[in-house]
């Protein structure tokens, strides 16, 4: 059964819609991430060794380099926005790299806050 062309197009402005949303709300989840281990590193620091304090650096920068991701992630989702409707899809690689880079590295830096977490106790 074909799709008609306006429901195609609703279809897909619902899914580059989607796309955004969960792009914001990992960028939200990171920033508060980096915000409250930010916040309590004088509390934390203190029972830290200089090795264990890698894991929160290397965290931190696995969270930058996802919140640098995902505002790519929205840039490319307002570009293909503008794109002809046949032609819009959430899986053009100029999405897909970048939503697959913040969401990689979004979970390296909470595995690697836990590392943190359990090596300073």
């Amino acid at each position: 059964m074909a799709v008609s062309g306006e429901a195609a197009e609703e279809r897909r402005n619902l899914a580059l819609a989607a796309a955004s949303e969960t792009s914001k709300h990992v960028l939200t989840l990171t920033t508060a991430v980096i915000t409250i281990t930010i916040s309590l590193t004088k509390d934390i620091v203190g029972k830290a060794t200089p090795s264990d304090l890698m894991w929160l650096q290397l965290a931190w920068l696995a969270h930058a380099v996802s919140v640098l991701a995902g505002v790519a992630t929205l840039l490319a989702l307002a570009g293909t926005v503008n794109e002809a409707d046949s032609t819009r899809s959430i899986y053009s690689t100029n999405i897909r790299l970048p939503a697959a880079m913040q969401m990689a590295f979004f979970g390296l830096g909470l595995a690697l806050v836990v590392i943190f977490g359990v090596l300073a106790t």
